[in-house]
């Protein structure tokens, strides 16, 4: 049985803190760009990381399949873009 330090546990709080931030920056820069994602992805699935485009998709679940996330560790925003 492992036993857990107060360390451990600021350590797992930061870390998830941290991936939250990351996440509602990507979320942020989707909503500063806007009009330009609506006029070059309209009725698609945006995967973004690192305010970076990581693939699209009409179908979330095809993307969601591409991106591995189940297994995945890292802040990546989907959001529906229609115009």
């Amino acid at each position: 049985m492992k036993v857990f330090t107060m360390q451990d546990l600021d350590d797992f709080a930061k870390s998830d803190l941290d991936k939250l931030e990351k996440l509602a920056d990507n979320f942020k820069w989707i909503h500063k760009l806007d009009y330009d994602l609506k006029q070059k992805y309209d009725k698609r699935y945006v995967a973004i990381k690192n305010r970076k485009i990581l693939d699209k998709d009409t179908s979330l679940d095809r993307l969601i399949k591409r991106l591995d996330i189940r297994n995945y560790d890292e802040s990546i925003a989907i959001e529906y873009i229609y115009n």
